[in-house]
Order: structure tokens, then sequence, then C-alpha cells
């Protein structure tokens, strides 16, 4: 591979060459982290996606989401929530309950079991966190907090868009 300074300042002439180097270095950072991730979850034996709803669900939304609703919020389909989901259940680590008002709707509530593995891994996700963040400043770290945030709901709005343009065109096809 070649040397990072070096592929940094091919990229560093343009708005657009920067901005190609922050694309390709993010997908690469998440790689990276996923594999870190995943090595510190196989102890428990659950996966990044688990992990991930577990997070989601847990602290992110006030009372028990719909399947639709973490797909919209993990920006995934419903199918594969539903899937992460049966698996979770399975290990006793989320309930799969129908909604009281409209039987149709399926919730998902983390369970007591879920809470306990979460305060069982906390210390060793809080050396994790610190790990991966370990070479930023606290003023860079406030600066990548800000950007992150800003990304995010630039990402949301493009997520939005490309999604109502594929549902779009997925019922413009014929049958």
């Amino acid at each position: 591979m070649a040397d990072m300074a070096e592929v940094k300042a091919e990229f560093a002439s343009s708005r657009l060459d920067r901005a190609r180097f922050v694309l390709i270095g993010w997908f690469m950072i998440e790689q990276r982290w996923r594999y870190v991730i995943e090595k510190e979850l196989e102890r428990d034996g659950i996966t990044p996606a688990q992990w991930l709803m577990l997070i989601v669900i847990a602290s992110g939304f006030r009372s028990p989401p719909s399947i639709q609703e973490a797909a919209d919020a993990m920006s995934t389909t419903h199918q594969n929530v539903k899937q992460i989901a049966a698996g979770l259940e399975r290990r006793g680590l989320m309930a799969l309950e129908r909604d009281p008002d409209n039987r149709r709707i399926i919730r998902l509530k983390v369970t007591e079991q879920c809470h306990a593995l979460f305060r069982g891994r906390k210390e060793s996700d809080v050396q994790t966190i610190l790990r991966i963040f370990e070479g930023l400043t606290d003023d860079e770290m406030k600066a990548l907090f800000e950007l992150v945030a800003k990304l995010e709901g630039s990402a949301d709005q493009l997520y939005g868009e490309a999604k109502k343009a594929r549902l779009g065109a997925a019922s413009a096809k014929p049958r």
C-alpha cells in the first residue's frame, strides 16, 4: 500500500480531490473499525449488526420501535431488521411483541439480559472506544463530533432522497 502521506498529498489540490480522499478514507476506516469491533464482540457471540441494533433500540427511541422504525433508523430494510431481531430474540436479548393497538405491527424491545450484557461489556467497550480515538486531542475530538453530526444530517437527507428514488423506480417497473 502506498504511503498515506503521499496519497494525502496527491488528493490535496482541490475540494473534489479532498472529498474523494475523505470518502475513500471513511470507508477504509469503517472496515477497520468493523474488524476491531467484531473481535471485541466475539466473546459475547454477537455481530456488529446485532450490537448496533441493540444500541439503536435501547437508546435511540423513547418507546419500543416497530421493525420499520428500526429499519429507517439504521438505514436498512424491514427484512434485514426482522432477521437480525429474530436472532437476538433467540439469544434472549430482544423481545418481538405485537403492538396492542395494531396487531400487524411488531415492536422491538431489549430485554434485561441485553442490559446485563451491556453492563458486563462496559469497561471493555470504554477501553475500545478510547483506543479508537486516542490519537485525537480534546479539541480535535470536539471538532470531529461537530463534523460527524453535520455529516450525519446531510447523509440522512441524501439517504431519504435515494430511498425515495429507488422506491419510485421500483413502483414504475412493469410487473
